[in-house]
């Protein structure tokens, strides 16, 4: 009987310890903490495509003098070589040669368009006193003469801009949009209705642009088919030939837009007479009858248009 209580109280005691164990292990449980999440994300779009392209000059020119095609003339102008050339009464929109550059995308990073020119000639016939080629004397020549009080750039060059559904001309916009006092400035720098010349382009942009509400009225003008679009800058360095054109677009601006340069050598200028003889005397040059480093005969300029990602 003793064992038996014995026994009895052992087990008690057994399934005493058994729960007070588990109580002592949930006592001394671990704090626990917990919680998860999931991030991702992908590239920007980029997208933007930038090309130039067309053809500026042409070799041939169609006439347009009634009585020479009735007798069955064509063309006005055609180059013996074959090379691209210009002249007196020839322009880019009756050959549709034109250079296009164009930018199209929908980016959704800030982006910097770029238009530069380097190495850039044009056609010049700098101021001076030269021989008139128009008149020849009796039995003496050519032994007049004519001056020119300023460089004489003959070829006038615009920008037709197209964006948002609409076409701005530029020449057409600065003459809306500019001041009085801004278009006396630009036009004593040799800008036109038809436009201006590159190098007196280059002028207006170092003495006019640099002011800046010229450039603001210019990006007000930009912003009638550009959208998105700040910063407008200009930069041009007359002697070096180079310029820089620039224009900044925000994040997710759809840029869509072309600029086409156009061109044209005016027959009829304002002094007929004085140009006459210009023009005659260039003619020369190219000829190789006359050699003289104070005319240039020939155009040239490498345009690079560029998108660039603003940081």
């Amino acid at each position: 009987m003793k064992k038996n209580r014995i026994m009895r109280v052992f087990s008690v005691l057994l399934a005493l310890t058994l729960i007070s164990t588990c109580a002592i292990s949930g006592t001394f449980a671990k704090y626990v903490t917990k919680a998860e999440g999931e991030d991702a994300a992908r590239v920007a779009k980029w997208g933007v495509l930038v090309s130039v392209e067309g053809n500026t000059f042409a070799d041939k020119y169609e006439a347009t003098d009634e009585a020479y095609l009735e007798d069955g003339g064509e063309y006005s102008v055609v180059s013996a070589s074959g090379d691209t050339v210009v002249a007196p009464g020839t322009n880019s929109e009756e050959v549709g040669a034109t250079l296009v550059g164009s930018v199209k995308g929908t980016p959704e990073v800030a982006a910097r368009y770029t238009m530069e020119g380097t190495g850039i000639k044009d056609v010049v016939l700098k101021a001076g006193t030269y021989t008139d080629y128009t008149d020849s004397v009796l039995n003496e020549g050519y032994v007049k003469t004519f001056t020119l009080d300023k460089d004489y750039s003959p070829i006038k060059w615009n920008m037709v801009i197209t964006g948002k559904g609409q076409t701005m001309n530029l020449v057409e916009a600065l003459y809306d949009n500019l001041p009085d006092a801004n278009i006396a400035q630009a036009e004593a720098y040799g800008l036109t209705r038809e436009g201006c010349s590159i190098f007196d382009a280059i002028t207006i942009i170092q003495k006019v642009a640099g002011n800046e509400g010229y450039k603001n009225i210019v990006e007000a003008a930009l912003g009638q088919v550009v959208s998105g679009g700040r910063n407008f800058e200009l930069e041009a360095d007359k002697d070096a030939g180079t310029f820089k054109l620039s224009y900044d677009f925000d994040p997710n601006k759809e840029m869509d837009y072309t600029f086409e340069l156009s061109w044209e050598w005016a027959f009829e200028q304002t002094d007929v007479e004085l140009y006459d003889k210009a023009d005659t005397y260039l003619g020369n040059v190219a000829a190789g009858v006359i050699d003289d480093a104070n005319a240039n005969v020939t155009i040239e300029a490498t345009l690079v248009a560029t998108a660039t990602q603003i940081d």
